[in-house]
Formats: C-alpha cells, sequence, structure tokens
C-alpha cells in the first residue's frame, strides 16, 4: 500500500510537469522535473517527461542530445519496474513502446540536423552519441561520402590518403585510391623532372601510374635521340613497358648509322634482328591459291600468304626493304604489323620512321608500328636523325624520337646543319643546339636568343650566319668561332677568308685568324697572303705561321713557287722547310701523278730535271715532254714519238710509239702505226703491234687479241694459241672462256683447245667478278644456271629461270611449261641448287607471280 501511494504521488508531479509543458511553462515545469529526479534518480516517468521537456520545439532550452540522454534513462529505469509497477505508470500512460517512439523521434530530428550539417564531423557526432538509432548505418555512408567530398576539395594526395585509411569499407573507396594514385604521382613529379619519375618508382614500385612514370622515364632518357641514350636507357631498365619499343628505336638507328649488326650483346638476341637486311635476308614472294606469300634465301616461309594483290616491283624478289606496302596495310619484314589502312605512297625519314599517305590523311609511322604524335600531320621530317620535326597547320613543331613534344606549331621551318638547329619564322632565323632542345624534355628553360637575317650550313660541321652586316661562324655546340663583325666571308679548305675594309684575312677551321693582307691567294693546300710588297707563303692546314716571305709566289699543281732576289724556291706540302733553292732563271713544271703523289720539272736553260713530291732528283730529263704512267714508270716524248723510261731514267721502251697508255695491271697498252702491242713493265715482255686492237690480258700467260677482224688467244711469245675465229670473248675461269663464233657462245678450254659446252643462246650474269663468275645461260630453248668453278648449278632442262636473290646470294625462279596441260611448273632452288619450294600454276597464275622485268 504505501508503494502504491508512493507511485500515485509520482505520477501526479510529473503530471503536473507534463501539464507545464503543454502550456509552455518551461522554467516551472523544469524545476519540477529537477526536483523529482534528484529526489529519486531512478524514475522513469521523470526521466520520460524531463526527455519531453528537452525535446519540445518551443522550449528555449531544447537540446536534442539531452533529450536522447534521458530518453535512454527512462528506458533503462523502465527495464527496472516489475511487472506491477510496469502495469500502474500505464496509466501516466507509459511503456516501453512510447520511450521507444519517442526515443526514434529524437533520433530522427538528430539525423534530420546532422543532414543539415552535411559535414562529416557532424556525422561522426550523431554516429557516436546515437549508436542505436535506424539512421546509424545511413549516416556512416553519408559520412564517408561528406568525408570524400572534402578529400576531392581540397584535392591533396595526403587527403585521399587519410580518408582510406579512416574509411576502408567506404562506397568511395576505389575512387579514392584511384585519385590519391593520380595525386601522388602528380604531386611527386610535378616539375617533370627524370630524377622525380626515377624517385617515384623506387618508393611506390606497386603504383598505379607505374606505365605512365615509366613512359616519361623512357622519352626523357631519350630525348637527345642518340645511339648512346638508348643504350643507356636500356642497359637501366630492361623489365620497362617500354624497352621493346626502345630497342626497335635503336635498331634503326643503328642501321642508319651502317652499325645494325651486331646490335650490342644485352639485346642482340631479340626477335627485331630478325629483320637483318642482309644479302643473306632478302624476301621473295610466292602465290599460294590466288594468294602471295614471302620466304627467306633458305626458303622457309616468313610471311603466309594472305595479299590478294603484289606490286610489280616485288616480284623480281630480292626484297631488303624494311617494311613491305601490301594490299590495305604496311608489314614487318617479319610480317609484324606496322600500320593498318590504304597506302598512295611511302617516303622513308629516316631514323625507322615513314610518312605515309593515302587518300584522306598522310601519317608518321615508326617502322615499329608506333606513331609519335598527332594523327594526321601535313609534313615531316628527322632532323640528323635525332629529332622529328612535324608540320601541321603550315606550321612545324618538334618531337623526340619517342614522340614527345618538345616545340609546339609555331614555326614556318625548321632544318638543321648538324647538331645546330634552324628554326625559321618569316624572314628571321634562330639557332639551337639538339642537346638544348632535347633537355626541355628533363624540364629544362628553353629561350631562343638572337636573331639572323640568313643562315647556312659551313664546312667541317660548322654554321654561318648573319645579322644585317655582320657575319659570324659557330661550332656545333654554337660557340662562336669566328667572332660577328661587318665582314664578308667565304669558306676555303682550311676554314676561310674574312674581307672587310679591303683587306682580308683567314682563318683555321678552329676560328684563329690572320692579321690582316692586300691580297690572298689560295691554291690547295697553300695559301700566299701580300702586305706592301712582301708575300708570305702559308700552310694553314697545320699553322697559321708564314712559312716563308718571298718577292712574288705562284702555284705549279701541288707546289708552291716563290722568288726571292736571284733565287727560286720550291716547296712541297709535307715540309715548312723548301724541298729546292735554285738561282734563276729557272722554270717549273708540274708533272700529275696517277695516284696520290706527285712530281715536278725544273728546267734551267736546256737543262730539264725530275723531282718527286718530296724534292729527291730522280733524273736527267732528255725529252720534249715527260708523264706519269703510273708507279715508278714514265711516259717520255721526242718529237712527237713516245717511250718508256723507270724513275731511274734508264730506258724501258725507246720513243718509237705513237700512243703509250698508262700502267694497268703491270702492262700498258703500245700503239704504232695503227697497230696495238702490249708491255709488261716487271717482266720486261714485249708483244709488239701487230694487232687490230688494245689486247687484253685474260690471265698472266694468256692474253686476247684482235686479228683480221677476229679473236683469239695468244701467250707472251706472240704465238697463237687459238685460231683467229671468235666474234667475241668474254673471261670464265684460268681454264675455259666464253667465246662467240657464228653468234653463238661455247665453253672453250684453253688447255684442251677444245669446246666444253656449245649452242649457247645467251649468257647472263648475275656475279661477273675477276675469281667468281655466275650466269644463266640458254641453250636452243633450255635454260640453266653455270659458276665459273662449280660448274652447272641448276641443269639446262628449263623454259626460263630467272634469278629472285641477289647477285651474292642467288635463288632461282625456274619455269617449265608443259604445254599439253596448259600448266606452268615453277621451282624454287636455293644458290647451291637445292629445291625450296615448287608450285603448279595455270597461265593466269603463273603470270601473277613472273618477274616480268628480269
Amino acid at each position: 500500500m504505501l508503494l502504491s501511494g508512493y507511485l500515485k504521488a509520482q505520477i501526479s508531479q510529473e503530471r503536473n510537469a507534463l501539464s507545464n509543458l503543454a502550456k509552455q511553462k518551461w522554467a516551472r515545469a523544469h524545476e519540477q522535473l529537477r526536483k523529482i529526479l534528484t529526489k529519486d534518480s531512478i524514475n522513469t516517468t521523470g526521466q520520460y517527461v524531463m526527455a519531453r521537456y528537452f525535446f519540445s520545439p518551443g522550449n528555449p532550452d531544447f537540446h536534442l542530445d539531452s533529450a536522447h540522454y534521458y530518453t535512454e534513462a527512462s528506458l533503462r529505469d523502465y527495464s527496472k519496474l516489475s511487472a506491477k509497477q510496469r502495469e500502474k505508470i500505464k496509466r501516466f500512460p507509459l511503456d516501453s513502446m512510447i520511450i521507444i517512439r519517442l526515443l526514434e523521434q529524437i533520433d530522427s530530428a538528430a539525423f534530420n540536423r546532422t543532414q543539415q550539417s552535411n559535414s562529416e564531423t557532424a556525422y561522426t557526432n550523431f554516429i557516436e552519441k546515437f549508436p542505436a538509432a535506424k539512421q546509424r548505418s545511413q549516416a556512416i555512408e553519408l559520412r564517408s561520402k561528406a568525408a570524400f567530398a572534402d578529400a576531392v576539395t581540397m584535392n591533396t594526395y595526403q587527403a585521399f590518403s587519410s580518408f582510406i585509411i579512416r574509411y576502408p569499407e567506404a562506397r568511395e573507396l576505389e575512387d579514392a585510391k584511384s585519385l590519391y594514385e593520380k595525386l601522388l604521382f602528380e604531386d611527386k613529379t610535378r616539375d617533370k623532372r627524370l630524377a622525380s619519375y626515377e624517385a617515384f618508382l623506387k618508393d611506390y614500385p606497386q603504383t598505379t601510374y607505374r606505365k605512365e612514370a615509366e613512359r616519361n622515364i623512357f622519352e626523357i632518357s631519350t630525348a637527345p635521340g642518340t645511339i648512346e641514350s638508348f643504350k643507356e636507357y636500356l642497359q637501366r631498365y630492361p623489365q620497362s613497358n617500354f624497352y621493346s619499343q626502345a630497342h626497335g628505336l635503336l635498331y634503326y638507328l643503328q642501321a642508319d648509322e651502317q652499325q645494325a649488326r651486331p646490335l650490342y650483346g644485352a639485346i642482340q638476341n631479340d626477335s627485331l634482328t630478325n629483320d637483318d637486311p642482309s644479302p643473306r635476308r632478302y624476301l621473295v614472294p610466292f602465290l599460294e591459291k590466288n594468294f602471295f606469300g614471302f620466304m627467306d634465301s633458305e626458303g622457309n616461309e616468313i610471311i603466309s600468304a594472305e595479299a590478294a594483290d603484289l606490286n610489280a616491283e616485288y616480284k623480281c624478289g630480292n626484297i631488303d626493304e624494311d617494311v613491305l606496302v601490301l594490299p590495305g596495310k604496311i608489314v614487318s619484314r617479319k610480317g609484324t604489323l606496322v600500320y593498318k589502312g590504304e597506302v598512295a605512297s611511302v617516303d622513308d625519314l629516316g631514323s625507322g620512321f615513314l610518312l605515309i599517305e593515302n587518300q584522306h590523311c598522310t601519317k608518321v609511322i615508326h617502322k615499329i608500328g608506333f606513331n609519335p604524335g598527332e594523327l594526321c600531320v601535313q609534313d615531316a621530317k628527322v632532323l640528323n636523325g635525332k629529332l622529328l620535326a612535324i608540320k601541321n597547320d603550315e606550321h612545324w613543331s618538334i618531337r623526340t624520337l619517342a614522340g614527345r613534344l618538345l616545340i609546339a606549331s609555331e614555326w614556318d621551318n625548321i632544318s638543321f646543319a648538324g647538331d645546330v638547329i634552324i628554326f625559321q619564322r618569316d624572314k628571321n632565323f634562330w639557332l639551337a643546339t639538339t642537346d638544348a632542345i632535347s633537355a626541355i624534355a628533363d624540364g629544362q628553360t628553353f629561350k631562343l636568343k638572337d636573331t639572323f637575317e640568313e643562315v647556312k650550313s659551313w664546312p667541317n660541321g660548322k654554321v654561318w650566319a648573319r645579322a644585317g652586316k655582320f657575319e659570324g661562324i659557330f661550332d656545333q655546340h654554337l660557340d662562336v668561332v669566328v667572332p660577328f663583325k661587318e665582314q664578308t666571308l667565304s669558306s676555303s679548305f682550311f676554314g676561310g677568308v674574312a674581307f672587310a675594309n679591303s683587306q682580308s684575312a683567314f682563318f683555321n677551321h678552329a676560328g684563329n685568324t690572320t692579321d690582316s693582307y692586300d691580297t690572298i691567294l689560295i691554291s690547295k693546300p697553300w695559301v700566299a697572303a701580300k702586305s706592301s710588297a712582301t708575300w708570305r707563303l702559308f700552310r694553314p692546314l697545320y699553322n697559321l705561321l708564314a712559312t716563308a716571305t718571298y718577292d712574288s709566289i705562284s702555284f705549279v699543281g701541288t707546289f708552291a713557287i716563290g722568288t726571292r732576289n736571284d733565287s727560286l724556291f720550291v716547296h712541297g706540302s709535307a715540309s715548312a722547310k723548301p724541298l729546292l733553292k735554285v738561282k734563276q732563271p729557272a722554270k717549273i713544271e708540274f708533272i700529275p701523278a696517277q695516284d696520290s703523289s706527285s712530281f715536278f720539272l725544273l728546267e734551267q736553260g736546256d737543262k730539264k730535271t725530275l723531282f718527286n713530291h718530296s724534292g729527291q732528283k730522280l733524273f736527267a730529263v732528255l725529252y720534249d715532254r715527260i708523264q706519269h704512267a703510273g708507279k715508278d714508270i714514265f711516259i717520255v716524248t721526242r718529237k712527237d714519238k713516245k717511250g718508256l723510261v723507270s724513275s731511274d731514267g734508264k730506258v724501258l721502251l725507246t720513243t718509237e710509239y705513237n700512243a703509250i697508255g698508262t700502267l694497268s695491271e703491270g702492262t700498258v697498252s703500245l700503239l704504232k702505226a695503227k697497230k696495238f702491242g702490249l708491255f709488261d713493265v716487271h717482266q720486261k715482255k714485249l708483244i709488239k703491234p701487230e694487232y687490230s686492237k688494245n689486247l687484253s690480258l685474260y690471265n698472266r700467260s694468256v692474253l686476247i687479241a684482235l686479228k683480221t677482224g677476229a679473236y683469239g688467244f695468244i701467250g707472251w711469245d706472240n704465238k697463237p694459241l687459238s685460231e683467229f675465229e671468235f666474234i667475241e670473248i668474254q673471261p670464265w675461269n684460268d681454264t675455259l672462256a666464253w667465246v662467240k663464233k657464228n653468234f653463238q657462245w661455247q665453253l672453250y678450254n684453253l688447255k684442251t683447245k677444245k669446246t666444253e659446252l656449245d649452242k649457247i643462246r645467251s649468257i647472263k650474269f648475275i656475279l661477273d667478278k675477276a675469281d667468281d663468275k655466275l650466269a644463266i645461260i640458254q641453250q636452243d630453248n633450255s635454260y640453266g644456271v653455270i659458276h665459273s668453278k662449280r660448274g652447272m648449278v641448276i641443269p639446262l632442262n628449263f623454259s626460263d629461270i630467272v634469278n629472285v636473290g641477289s647477285a651474292e646470294r642467288p635463288m632461282y625462279f625456274t619455269e617449265k611449261h608443259v604445254e599439253e596441260a596448259s600448266i606452268f611448273v615453277v621451282i624454287y632452288y636455293s644458290s647451291e641448287g637445292k629445291m625450296l619450294r615448287k608450285e603448279i600454276y595455270e597461265q593466269d597464275d603463273y603470270e601473277k607471280i613472273y618477274c616480268a622485268n628480269h
């Protein structure tokens, strides 16, 4: 009875407080509730009404967190009540469902408040303070969404890193990771320098931007466009995604430098070396089931038969180009696709780049199949094998060989003089080195400075430029070799000449300049310069110091002749000192040599003396004229008759001939009374002139001679070795010769004087060297192949034979026409006569594959 009265009294107090809430008597209600809860901290109804107090919208003390606190306290107290007590407070009315509904209303209001704030902090507070709210999972999602939005606003990799760590289950996680990777990459490589990309890969090896970092490393490392830069890249990055592309670019750079085989050890076994265009690696077409394919010199099928048509130039084989133009595509020598599309024309730009034109577009494509930048271009060119210039919209840009843009399209023209790049806009020119331009790729600043009105390439790797009246010369590093001043520059074998103020100075390739002179005379290897009445002689290829001073200087061939007082001095280019000093009067005559040496003839009165290029006296000349026949032999003339003497003046042939030829294979031809003879200067063997044409050596013991309108063989004893009955003679080997008689060729044995092979209608030489000859021959209507050492390679039983290989390594396309069946049997043979491939064609197909222009 006491408890019942107590609850009844308690509920009465709380109803009064609730009534005051309804009347918005906030202070009175709060005071009542405070006293109730102070008196009894465990009070379900009191806690509930206090929650209602803080949850009343008009209450100045409205406070959701407090309302939530007292609601949860009420629910806790309720859980402690007995069943009888719970029945009593139902009359309030109050039960667990009422408390829970209030709690849900408070949670909902708190969530609405949080949504209005829509911040990560607000959602975190809600989740922490309202952990049992139905909106918790939604709040968690909205919190990560708000946090992600904050990270997006901050837009730093640190912000996204923090998000990823704090919210590993967020829906935005993948987007956050993607943006983190992107911003991390951009931040760590913002200077676009090679070192930054390398450091990034070292610090973040698992980055999703690995390929992009590798691409930048590849493009920057190889920006110089040199073989060395590509080799170094390949050695440092053997696992890079761009290794193969770098290898391909290097391959063609080396090919242009004639260094392609072998490639250096680290890469010489790569598949690209199979594209080796050496004589053993040519391609030959074949036709199979109406489609064309290609095989190598060993008959191995390299490109399968897929092409429906074939350029006529390919039908004759011996294809050594790096790429092949086929219908609708361009392929490499291995058949790898380089370009897909119709092709109107292809220009090889060098360094492996092709300019491909079709009806709709002109493209730059590398032979390994990549496009270095722009889809369509107007024009393109390779700059000294190191950079790529591309023209679009009438302006030129520069890219690296790997395609990285260095200089935008803003120039009317871009050309080069070695490693100096020449930029033109309107009528003005600017200069830069390839090194300076390629350094742009690594973030180096680039600025063009001096402007010129004219620029051109200068000998010895120099560059001449003019600005107004000022002319000067740069080297390949754009260091000034000849300073700019008001002058006119002209090039010469030693450097050049500068003309200014009516005087001339000359300079060497290093830019060292002499004093100015009134007159300059140039005759390689000499320069003569006059100042006042004095002439100075220079050897400018050696130094710019005067060799000697004279009253006058003249040039005779490669010799310089100086006069001083009553003396004459002869200078040769090999020494600063004069070769000869003689008293005047004297005359010097230059005697040209058949080789790199030279001679001069000194004439004093009626005495003539011959000297060599070193000033050594050879012999006294007792003839009207002398000329060099070769080596140590001279042709001399007396009263229009010619003879032969040695370098010591000894007579080899008396002066009785109308003409004597120069030395060839140790012999000289002779002409006397319109008849020809021959003299062996070493063996001192003479065949007196009695033949109708120059004699020729068949070998060291046999000669070919023409007499009474026919050719024959003779020995050095002038005795015939055959009848003079041949229309023509072609050497074959030491013992056999092709001789033409009665309009047919025969293979004639010089030893036995018998015919080894006859009735040959034609001989077509494949190889025609002195000791190695190969020919396709026709006997009646049959063709075969014969070698000067190995004999018959292909027997004489084919209707036609065409060499579709090279001269050094032939491949024979042989055909036998079977008229009865109207078919053509085609067999391909190797250079050794081994059968490689056999096909049978009807007339139409045979004409498709036959080389008509052989």
